[in-house]
Formats: structure tokens, sequence, C-alpha cells
């Protein structure tokens, strides 16, 4: 997506791999921008559909996809499709270092906002999708207040947390951040498809990002 050619207001799905609290040593977030959701609403569908013609097998709906069960054909497809598509890619890939990270509202939200960042000033009016991480009304509404509260104040934003099955923008945002942990896990090159799509790409100790964002409150 060319910046010269960002509509007023951009849609934004947000997901994550990986788990804070165990003691893996990577966490990565991913965020997906398009002008248009509608441009993306069946990316991950039909390529679904498109596999399952070719394996001569039960074919997927695309609700049910994301990385971590998908078939490597799919991974493929989706990420392939995905680059061509006119959208905009942010990731952020939090390194550990041994540290389990208490998964708490604010810590979720730390890392949100290190990620938002990074493409915030070019794209102020974002209505954002957010896997549903939390359910309680209070956490939802803890991360919400802490992104609300550092957002450019010439910008506009709106913040839904919603399912991953109900948002294939969320699911395209899974399938990117599954195709970074691998990449920095085992080298899996599927990540290749969608690098020249990719704005920023911001690789950075969880200290730090903590340390950062307390001195900001």
């Amino acid at each position: 997506m060319t910046r010269t050619q960002t509509p007023s207001i951009v849609y934004a799905g947000l997901d994550e791999s990986g788990s804070l609290t165990a003691a893996a040593p990577l966490f990565v977030m991913a965020v997906v921008i398009v002008p248009r959701p509608g441009a993306v609403q069946n990316l991950i569908k039909r390529t679904a559909l498109r596999s399952g013609k070719r394996l001569k097998r039960q074919r997927k709906a695309g609700s049910e996809l994301k990385w971590r069960n998908a078939s490597q054909r799919i991974r493929q497809g989706v990420l392939n499709r995905l680059a061509q598509a006119e959208a905009a890619i942010f990731t952020l890939t939090v390194r550990k270092r041994g540290r389990r990270i208490e998964d708490t509202p604010e810590n979720y939200a730390i890392l949100s906002c290190e990620l938002l960042r990074q493409c915030w000033d070019v794209y102020p009016n974002v209505a954002l999708l957010l896997d549903r991480h939390f359910t309680s009304p209070a956490q939802i509404a803890a991360v919400n207040t802490y992104i609300y509260r550092h957002w450019p104040t010439q910008g506009v934003l709106s913040i839904s947390h919603i399912d991953s099955q109900r948002s294939p923008l969320v699911q395209l945002a899974d399938f990117v951040a599954g195709s970074v942990y691998d990449w920095h896990k085992t080298g899996d090159p599927t990540f290749n498809l969608i690098e020249e799509k990719v704005d920023a790409a911001l690789v950075e100790d969880w200290q730090y990002i903590k340390a950062r964002w307390l001195k900001r409150k």
C-alpha cells in the first residue's frame, strides 16, 4: 500500500505468535494494514479452497485456518496472495532473553504500542482489530486505555477485540506473525514471500521495550 494513496481511515489487524509466559526465547507481533478490509476478506478462504481442490481432499473453511494448523502449501498460498494485495505490514520480534513475561493487560498494551508506533505517524487514523487476547471487560478496557493514551493526538483510533476466526484481517496478521516467528526460530523461508511488503520489522529485547514505555507513563 503506497503511502501517497493512504485513505483517511485504514483498517489494521493485529495478532501474535508465541507465548509471553513460556520459556521460549521469542514473541512476535504483527499488524497488517489495508485501505479496505473487503479487499482481503476472502483471501484465506480462496487459498484454502484452491488447495483443497488440488489435493483432492475435503476443503477447509477459511475461518478454521491459522498459521499453526495450516499446511505448508496453504501458508505459501496465503502469503503469496498477501504479497500481491494492497497492504502494509509491520512486525515486532521480542527477544525474551530467558525471561517469562507476565501476561497482563499493561504488558500486552506496551507490546502493542511498541509495534504500532512504527506506523501510527504515517497511519494515524485507524480502525484497529485486536485478536481477543483477554476476555474480561476490565482487562480489555485496560488495554484500550493504554493504547488510546499513547496514540498520536492528531489521529483517530477505534479498537475492537475480536475472535480471530471472525476476522480475515486478524487471521492474516496471525499468518504474518507465524511466518516471522518460524523464520527466526528455524530459518523457515516462507517469510521471504512477503518480505518486500514489510515496511518495518523491529527486533528488540523485552527489558528495553518495557523500560522505554514505563518512562512514558
